[in-house]
C-alpha cells in the first residue's frame, strides 16, 4: 500500500574524531536537520533521512576500535547527536547505508551502538544497511564502491555476520593501511590485496555466499534472481584495475585528484535495468562515493540517477558546491499517496551568520 513520505538523502560527511575539515560537516549539519527536517515536518507525513555512506570514518578499525571511535565522533560533535536524536524522536526514520568508509557500520555490534546513541527511546528508527536500501517503486541506494574496482569489497555482506576484519581489503584501501611503509612494501600490499579480491569474487559466485544473499533478498523484500545479479553486477578482475591503482597512486602522490566528468557511472542504467527485468523498477537510483554531485537521466531506462556528492572539502565535481563551498548537496524524493514521485538533487546553504 502506498503512502505519502518524503526521502532526504545525503552522503560522505566523512565525520571524524577531529574537526579538521574546512567545510566543517559536523557543524553545519545539525542546522540543516533543524531546518530542512525538524521544522519543516509536515503533519501525518513519514519521513527519512538516508545517509548514503561514507558518514563516518571508520575504515581499518576492528570491533573495538570502532565502537570507541563512534563515542569519539558524537563527543566531539555533540550538537549532530541531539540533532539526530531529535529527529528520531519526532519519528523521523534514519537510515545509514555503509560506504567504504564506515562498512564497520554492518557489524552487529556497532550498529546496535548507533541505534542505542540516536534513538534510545525506540532503536528501531535506526537502520543500518550493509548494502542496498530499497523501497518498492520508489528507490534503491548503494553508496557505490562496490562498482569501482579499488574500492570494491566483493563479500560485503559478510561484515554484517562475522565483521571486518574477515573481509580482506580492497587495493586502494591497502595503499593506505600503512602510510608510513616504504612505497615497496606499499605496492606488495596493494599486490596481495589484488590477488584476495579475485580469490573473493570466486567465493561470491559459490552456494555459501548465495545464502548470505537470500537472506538479504528477504530483508530487502526483492526477487532472489534481481539481488544475485545484482552482486555479480560489477566484478574486479587484476587486469584492469592495476593500471587504475597505479596512476591514482601517482596522483596521490603529486597532490592530484581524478575528477572525472557529468556522466553516471556506467554501472547505474545496468542496476536500473536489472530491477525492471524482475518486475521491481525504481523512479530513482541514488548513489554517492565518487564526490561528484549529479542529476541525470539513465540511457534506455525511465528511472531517474542522482548522486549525492559530499559534504567534505574533498568535492570533485562541477556543481556549484566546486565554487560555492557553502552549497552543500542532497536529494529530496518526495511520494505521493498514489504511489508518484517528484524531487530531485538540492544545494542547501547555511544561515550567514
Amino acid at each position: 500500500m502506498n503512502h505519502a513520505a518524503r526521502w532526504i538523502l545525503l552522503s560522505d560527511l566523512h565525520l571524524d574524531g577531529s574537526d579538521s575539515d574546512p567545510r566543517h560537516p559536523g557543524k553545519v549539519l545539525p542546522e540543516f536537520l533543524r531546518r530542512e527536517v525538524s521544522e519543516t515536518q509536515p503533519p501525518g507525513l513519514e519521513q527519512h533521512i538516508i545517509f548514503v555512506g561514507d558518514t563516518f570514518e571508520l575504515v581499518r578499525l576492528d570491533e573495538e576500535q570502532s565502537l570507541a571511535r563512534l563515542e569519539s565522533i558524537f563527543k566531539r560533535h555533540p550538537e549532530t547527536l541531539g540533532a539526530l536524536q531529535a529527529c528520531a524522536a519526532a519519528g523521523v526514520r534514519l537510515h545509514f547505508v555503509c560506504g567504504n568508509h564506515d562498512v564497520e557500520l554492518a557489524r552487529p555490534p556497532v550498529a546496535a551502538r548507533l541505534s542505542a546513541l540516536l534513538s534510545p527511546g525506540d532503536p528501531t528508527r535506526v537502520s543500518v544497511h550493509p548494502w542496498l536500501l530499497y523501497f518498492p517503486g520508489v528507490l534503491v541506494v548503494e553508496h557505490g564502491h562496490l562498482h569501482h574496482a579499488l574500492h570494491r569489497i566483493p563479500e560485503v555482506l559478510r561484515t554484517a555476520v562475522n565483521g571486518t576484519d574477515e573481509v580482506d581489503l580492497p587495493p586502494l584501501a591497502a595503499w593506505h593501511a600503512n602510510p608510513t611503509a616504504s612505497r615497496l612494501s606499499r605496492a606488495g600490499a596493494v599486490a596481495r590485496a589484488c590477488v584476495a579480491s579475485e580469490r573473493a569474487e570466486r567465493r561470491v559466485r559459490r552456494p555459501a555466499y548465495d545464502e548470505l544473499l537470500q537472506t538479504e533478498s528477504l530483508r530487502l523484500a526483492l526477487d532472489g534472481t534481481a539481488v544475485r545479479e545484482l552482486a555479480r553486477l560489477s566484478r574486479f578482475r587484476t587486469v584492469s584495475a592495476l593500471p587504475v591503482t597505479a596512476t591514482r597512486m601517482v596522483l596521490a602522490a603529486a597532490g592530484r585528484n581524478i575528477h572525472g566528468g557529468d556522466q553516471p557511472p556506467a554501472a547505474a542504467a545496468r542496476v536500473a535495468g536489472i530491477l525492471e527485468t524482475y518486475g521491481s523498477r525504481v523512479a530513482w537510483y541514488v548513489s554517492a562515493h565518487t564526490h561528484r554531485a549529479l542529476e541525470t537521466t539513465l540511457e534506455g531506462s525511465p528511472t531517474r540517477y542522482i548522486n549525492t556528492g559530499t559534504w567534505s572539502s574533498d568535492v570533485r565535481g562541477f556543481g556549484p558546491d566546486q565554487a560555492d563551498r557553502q552549497a552543500f548537496p542532497y536529494a529530496v524524493i518526495d511520494v505521493a499517496d498514489d504511489g508518484s514521485t517528484e524531487g530531485g538533487l538540492r544545494y542547501w546553504r547555511p544561515v550567514a551568520g
